[in-house]
């Protein structure tokens, strides 16, 4: 294996960025707080543990918390993103310089301090959240050691954060952390529905333990609005395409898709709207159920409470299944064993919608919001901005509600349903809002970054961030745009403002190998936007290894162009790209390096190495026993046959002779996986036999 070499130091936001040479990211992320101790303003003794890690196709983020004795300090964290050459890139810094040291033995159980908080907030119902945690709080003017709990139940609506004193018991806080679509909104409880509704979850529950019995994932059939009745219709709110009190017609019929609902649980004969991704739940009031059937077909109208739980599963499980298994993002919920929970009856009725600790709740007021994929997929957003910050989502500068706002326009202007010159082309919750009930957002939103920020929080400000990513997605389309924004949120924490979020998915795209072209476009349109991006340093992304056969007729092979796939990158796109060996020189069998060198300025290089075999002939295919093996070159598997009278073993080695696979070959035909295997010359051969198979893995 090529060994990674110490490079020169790069400047990034001001801070001496170190690239490390033989370490693991931690170990290059710790040594690199060390040695900028001084611009972080940390103390020698300062003791961080590792809060969280994810490693990700732009590279390792660690999140390192402060603590006092061993306790986490509370909304602290030094992010450090590592590329995957080794290189530190971005660096988000939320370290308390203020907080004192104090007494962290707590006179306050944990458990009582639970029992406090549920008191506080008269906590009714079923509790689908409830943690307490230890933590040092410095936000309240003086360093107190808390408990910070944490709870979520059929009454009071919304995912509370209530903070008591371990000490005292005191209640310093309680608040609704639950991040809304309408912040401003307070629900009127009618108290005594509410009451009713509790009753009514309780008759429903059952505690007795029941036989197990065999749960299965099967598809089933829906019907859904793909993404809202307006789009599909290419339609205007208003006359038959209006809420009208949540009534169908002729028109809002003929708007829905049949869709396929992927792997719902199977269990007794009973089919739920539970998968590998989403599933329903009766989280809040009104309780109305979870809307399970022993058909796997659940085709229902808008008048129907099951049409939006219909909706909102589809839609989610789409959007996380495109996350994970087309962008090749890992990105699932933090919570309920990475299954996101959603109910879509919730808020007691209001007109309102949030996400709060792996939740998603939809209200029903107005045009009900688990008919809107904007809705749902908005919400999704704060999700995916919480899991990919592992609980640090920032709201600086409505950093999140420009998140949720762009994933939910992201996919649907994906669908290609309104055009440019459209206004519902920029339109977010098209059918939710831009209506009698509220006004929604946009995407085309003529704001300036800072000087059109509106002071204190407001939902509006988040308009700038998702009007400035649409616009590199009009451009670079959909999936680098995707890639980028959830890689570069994933190197963010809960102090990232607009800007430095930019400059993370900047940074992420960069580290994922983009082209210097499309690495301009989200330099020049978060530029116009108003974001102050730091300059490019110039550097080299070069191509993986190669492996290649000599040319036909020949024990020699001749070297082509590879200045080509350098992918140099800097301010502009200016720098000229060489090669040694230069294109044209030929070179014998054996493992060669191949240096590309930039040039703008400064200059910089990387190198790959470059195998060179002998063509393989006819001969090479077959061994002693009369087997055959192909094709070669091969990419994913190679195929064995001959004529066995008995089972054997086939052994693959690599170059220098590690044993990389090992399989029994039980047919007169075998495919075998070769997927996992890095590109190269492997030799394959049967056990305790002479006689092997060169091949080539692509």
């Amino acid at each position: 294996m090529r060994k990674l070499q110490l490079l020169t130091k790069v400047f990034l936001l001001g801070l001496c960025i170190n690239v490390y040479a033989q370490k693991t990211p931690d170990q290059i992320a710790r040594e690199w707080i060390k040695s900028n101790q001084v611009n972080l303003k940390v103390t020698s003794e300062e003791n961080f543990i590792l809060r969280a890690s994810r490693s990700s196709l732009s590279g390792h983020t660690m999140r390192y918390q402060q603590t006092i004795n061993g306790i986490p300090v509370y909304d602290t964290e030094i992010t450090i993103h590592v590329s995957k050459k080794n290189k530190v890139t971005n660096v988000a810094n939320n370290y308390d310089t203020k907080v004192s040291k104090i007494n962290t033995t707590p006179s306050v159980f944990k458990t009582s301090a639970l029992d406090m908080a549920k008191a506080h907030i008269n906590a009714q119902g079923s509790f689908s959240r409830e943690e307490s945690k230890l933590y040092v709080y410095n936000k309240l003017g003086d360093t107190r050691l808390v408990y910070v709990n944490k709870i979520s139940a059929t009454l009071p609506v919304g995912y509370w954060e209530v903070i008591i004193d371990a000490q005292t018991g005191e209640v310093l806080k309680a608040e609704d952390i639950s991040i809304k679509r309408n912040p401003d909104l307070k629900p009127k409880i009618d108290h005594q529905k509410a009451e009713n509704s509790i009753l009514n979850q309780k008759s429903k529950s059952n505690p007795s333990k029941k036989n197990t019995v065999a749960s299965f994932l099967v598809d089933g059939t829906g019907m859904i609005f793909d993404p809202d009745p307006l789009s599909a219709s290419g339609q205007t709110y208003g006359g038959s395409y209006a809420d009208n009190n949540d009534a169908t017609n002729a028109q809002l019929d003929a708007a829905r898709s049949s869709v396929t609902l992927k792997d719902l649980d199977f269990t007794g004969g009973i089919y739920t709207l539970k998968g590998p991704y989403a599933e329903i739940r009766d989280i809040e009031a009104p309780t109305k159920g979870i809307f399970t059937q022993n058909s796997p077909d659940f085709n229902f109208n808008r008048n129907d409470d099951a049409f939006e739980a219909v909706n909102c599963y589809y839609h989610l499980d789409k959007s996380l299944r495109y996350i994970n298994e087309t962008l090749g993002i890992s990105l699932v919920s933090t919570f309920n064993g990475g299954v996101v929970e959603f109910d879509p009856s919730a808020w007691n009725g209001a007109d309102q919608s949030s996400y709060g600790g792996g939740q998603l709740n939809f209200g029903e007021g107005g045009v009900d919001d688990g008919e809107d994929a904007d809705v749902i997929l908005h919400e999704l957003g704060h999700g995916l901005h919480d899991w990919v910050t592992n609980g640090s989502l920032s709201q600086v500068e409505a950093l999140s509600e420009g998140c949720g706002d762009y994933w939910a326009q992201s996919y649907k202007r994906s669908l290609g349903q309104w055009q440019p010159s459209d206004a519902s082309y920029h339109f977010v919750f098209g059918w939710d809002g831009h209506n009698t009930f509220w006004g929604g957002r946009t995407t085309d939103y003529n704001a300036q970054y800072p000087d059109d920020l509106i002071t204190g929080f407001a939902h509006a400000n988040g308009q700038i961030w998702s009007t400035s990513l649409m616009r590199i997605f009009d451009i670079i389309g959909r999936e680098k745009t995707d890639k980028a924004f959830l890689e570069g949120l994933g190197m963010t924490n809960s102090s990232t403002n607009q800007e430095n979020a930019a400059i993370a998915v900047r940074q992420a795209a960069i580290d994922m190998g983009y082209s210097c072209a499309d690495i301009d476009v989200f330099t020049t349109e978060f530029t116009a936007t108003g974001y102050n991006l730091p300059a490019i340093p110039l550097t080299m992304n070069c191509p993986e290894d190669q492996t290649t056969g000599t040319d036909a007729g020949s024990s020699t092979f001749t070297v082509p162009d590879y200045t080509g796939m350098g992918n140099a990158i800097n301010e502009g796109c200016t720098a000229t790209v060489t090669q040694s060996p230069s294109p044209g020189t030929t070179l014998s069998e054996g493992v060669h390096t191949i240096t590309l060198t930039a040039t703008s300025g400064t200059t910089a290089n990387c190198t790959f190495q470059l195998t060179v075999d002998a063509v393989l002939s006819v001969d090479d295919f077959v061994i002693a026993s009369g087997a055959l093996l192909y094709p070669i070159p091969a990419s994913n598997s190679i195929t064995l046959e001959g004529k066995f009278i008995k089972q054997e073993t086939l052994q693959i080695y690599n170059l220098v002779g590690q044993k990389m696979i090992t399989t029994n070959i039980l047919e007169n035909s075998t495919k075998i996986d070769i997927s996992k295997l890095s590109r190269g010359v492997y030799f394959a051969k049967f056990k305790d036999q002479k006689g092997v198979i060169k091949f080539i893995k692509n």
